[in-house]
């Protein structure tokens, strides 16, 4: 008898056995095959949805260093000019929404005036405290930004020329109005440079023993470099 399969007193030669098995083993490994790419293809558009969510999604709050430079000068001082000091410290912001935030810096500030020959320096840690609006849609890689708020500063120390002078002749708090403009980089993955120009009027007396008040009034240029901490 020629080898082969009988059922239902049918005969089936054994070559047409041998053809179907091989189609159904073609058939499982094409069909493995099939699930293993829409298992990669889910992975990678899960990965992808994930990165441009990431990219798109605004900072929450950001921090990092922030350095600068001050030109200052006191009102009702006769032929001054204005005084060329740095500021550095770290700067921080927590955005509201996509489109408004608030920021708060720690800053050492030198400021001061000149008249002629003789700097008069008065060094103060600096907390502006300011309300952020940014433009441009969320997730821009380049987001202008317009600020307003106010400035308390604490004396530092104060000198004129390189002779410390009494801390005591001076006021310990100085208050003053702050307003920029500016914008905020993307340079990496959650990394920010800060670019601003800010203006700081001075609402308070600065110095105690003369009579006529004097307000310091300081524009002030800086950089920050700022990382988000988390998402909104």
């Amino acid at each position: 008898m020629a080898n082969g399969l009988r059922r239902a007193n049918t005969f089936i030669p054994e070559p047409y056995i041998l053809k179907f098995v091989k189609i159904n083993e073609q058939s499982n490994s094409s069909l493995k095959q099939k699930i293993m790419f829409n298992k990669v293809k889910i992975l990678v558009l899960a990965a992808s949805f994930f990165t441009v969510c990431q990219l798109n999604a605004q900072d929450a709050f950001s921090l990092g260093p922030r350095v600068g430079v001050n030109f200052s000068n006191f009102s009702h001082v006769d032929n001054s000019k204005s005084l060329l000091g740095p500021v550095f410290g770290l700067t921080t912001t927590y955005s509201i929404n996509e489109t408004t935030g608030i920021s708060v810096d720690f800053l050492y500030s030198k400021e001061g005036y000149k008249v002629g020959d003789n700097d008069a320096k008065v060094n103060y840690f600096q907390v502006p405290i300011t309300f952020d609006l940014f433009f441009g849609a969320l997730g821009e890689s380049f987001r202008p930004k317009a600020y307003v708020g106010i400035a308390p500063e604490f004396l530092l120390g104060a000198k004129l020329n390189d002779t410390t002078v009494d801390k005591s002749n001076y006021n310990s708090l100085n208050l003053a109005l702050v307003g920029g403009l500016g914008f905020n980089a993307r340079v990496a993955n959650r990394i920010w440079l800060n670019t601003d120009l800010r203006a700081f009027l001075g609402l308070t007396d600065v110095v105690k023993v003369i009579p006529e008040k004097q307000t310091n009034n300081t524009i002030q240029f800086s950089l920050g470099l700022a990382y988000g901490i988390s998402k909104i």
